[in-house]
C-alpha cells in the first residue's frame, strides 16, 4: 500500500455548538478523540489534526493526556474557512504521503470499518469517497494528483467540486454512517440517548 495519512478537519470555532466541540464527551472520551481513534486501527503512525480555533485547548487536553495518537497542525487561518484548513493540512503532508484520509471530526458514527473500505479500491490515482443521503463526502481518499487541487481550496469551499470533477476518476462507497454528524449540544444530547455509541468488538 502506497503511504497514506489521515487528516482530521477540527479548526473550526463551532459556534453552533457554543464550545468546544472536538473536547465534548462521548462515550469515555472526546469526539475528536474517538476519530483518532477510528483512524489509528488504519493508519496507527499516520493521523493529523488541522487545529484552529481551540488549538490551545487542544493541546492543554493532549499535555495531559486526554488527547492522543495524533499530530496537530495548528492553522492559524482557520477562520477562513474549511476549504483553507483542507488546504493548510495537506500541504503539510503533500511532500511525505501518497494519499490522504481527509475526516472531519464531528461525523460520529463513522468507524474504522468504513474507513477500511475507502482504503480498497484505492489505487494511488484515483479518489474515493463517501457517499451518502444521495451525494458524494468525505471521509474521502485523495491520491498525490489530487493534491495541488486541495492546496489550492480557500474560504468555505470544500473539496465537492474535486469530488464531482468529470475528469477525476472517482470511486464511491455507500457510507450512510457519514450522514451523522454533531453541530449542536442537543444533537450530541440525542446521540448519547440514543445509546448508539458502544463498545466495538475488533
Amino acid at each position: 500500500m502506497s503511504a497514506i495519512a489521515a487528516l482530521i478537519l477540527a479548526a473550526g470555532q463551532g459556534s453552533r455548538f457554543g464550545g468546544c466541540k472536538p473536547l465534548a464527551r462521548v462515550a469515555g472520551g472526546s469526539l475528536l478523540q474517538r476519530s483518532i481513534d477510528q483512524a489509528r486501527r488504519l493508519l496507527p503512525q499516520d493521523v493529523f489534526v488541522v487545529s484552529g480555533a481551540w488549538h490551545q485547548a487542544l493541546d492543554q487536553a493532549r499535555q495531559r493526556g486526554e488527547l492522543n495518537g495524533a499530530t496537530l497542525l495548528h492553522h492559524p487561518g482557520w477562520v477562513d474557512g474549511l476549504g483553507s484548513s483542507l488546504a493548510f493540512g495537506v500541504a503539510q503532508l503533500a511532500s511525505a504521503y501518497q494519499g490522504i484520509l481527509v475526516m472531519l471530526a464531528d461525523q460520529v458514527a463513522v468507524t474504522h470499518r468504513e474507513l477500511a473500505r475507502l482504503l480498497e479500491p484505492f489505487d494511488g490515482g484515483n479518489i474515493v469517497c463517501g457517499w451518502y443521503g444521495g451525494r458524494r463526502g468525505v471521509p474521502a481518499l485523495f491520491g498525490a494528483n489530487s493534491f495541488s487541487r486541495l492546496q489550492a481550496l480557500s474560504g468555505d469551499q470544500g473539496a465537492k467540486a474535486l469530488l464531482y470533477d468529470p475528469g477525476m476518476p472517482v470511486c464511491e462507497c455507500p457510507m450512510p454512517a457519514a450522514a451523522i454528524d454533531i453541530d449542536t449540544r442537543s444533537q450530541l444530547d440525542r446521540w448519547r440517548e440514543n445509546g448508539h455509541l458502544i463498545n466495538e468488538p475488533d
